[in-house]
């Protein structure tokens, strides 16, 4: 489960394993908060498959310091939002490696109910960058576990997700034309803004339809090749 503890309060998100009958839309999950005065549960389905995705993705792209501003995530049904604070020395902008090279905050905003009803305040938890990268691990695995038996196999195309200078799990998605490339290669793709070609490492693959792609595929960019081993070790000797 993904847990923090911080000054005597326990707070704790889990995606829970779906019912036998569950169609793959919705998530089953748990979010409980404890301390000496508050002992709170909630077992629900509020939020989306996409959207707990989403928000592992966005953990991971922030840690990476993907994110030049304030970003937040707002998930009303379940009165949950996420507020992402990149660091920044007095206010000005910073290069992607330094703000993944410094500490960076994940605020969740919890409004919790009772049989229901939403109850009166808000109750904050905030992660710095050790607490964001082990919650968003916790998270991924019981994401993977609970949904792989809707992973489809195959499918018209093959998008992979990947992590710009070996940053696990950002999964930016590219298409890969092939349909060769598996989870944990390497490939050589174009990125960023500056359109830099370079070696990134594949997070994951999704087989996907029109209806189910991440992106439109006509607009996706594509995987120009897997890397060769004598590419990867000097791309991993950094």
């Amino acid at each position: 489960m993904a847990s923090i503890e911080q000054n005597g309060t326990t707070f704790t998100f889990s995606v829970l394993p779906l019912e036998k009958r569950a169609d793959g839309f919705w998530a089953r999950t748990e979010t409980a908060l404890k301390n000496p005065y508050i002992s709170y549960q909630y077992i629900g389905e509020e939020f989306s498959k996409e959207e707990i995705e989403n928000w592992i993705f966005s953990m991971f792209r922030f840690l990476a310091g993907g994110y030049a501003k304030e970003r937040s995530l707002s998930f009303e049904k379940a009165g949950l939002a996420i507020d992402f604070y990149p660091y920044t020395a007095n206010g000005g902008d910073e290069s992607r490696h330094v703000r993944r090279a410094n500490d960076c905050v994940m605020a969740i905003r919890l409004l919790m109910r009772d049989n229901g009803n939403w109850l009166g305040g808000v109750y904050s938890v905030m992660l710095h960058r050790k607490e964001i990268e082990s919650f968003a691990l916790a998270l991924r695995e019981e994401f993977v576990s609970a949904f792989a038996r809707f992973e489809k196999k195959r499918g018209k195309y093959l998008f992979v997700g990947v992590s710009p200078e070996g940053y696990k799990g950002c999964n930016y998605w590219y298409l890969d034309k092939t349909k060769k490339v598996k989870a944990g290669d390497y490939v050589w793709v174009i990125m960023g803004r500056h359109k830099t070609k370079q070696i990134v490492y594949v997070d994951s693959v999704r087989f996907c339809d029109e209806d189910t792609s991440p992106c439109e595929p006509d607009e996706a960019k594509c995987v120009l090749r897997i890397a060769n081993d004598e590419e990867i070790k000097e791309y991993l000797k950094g």
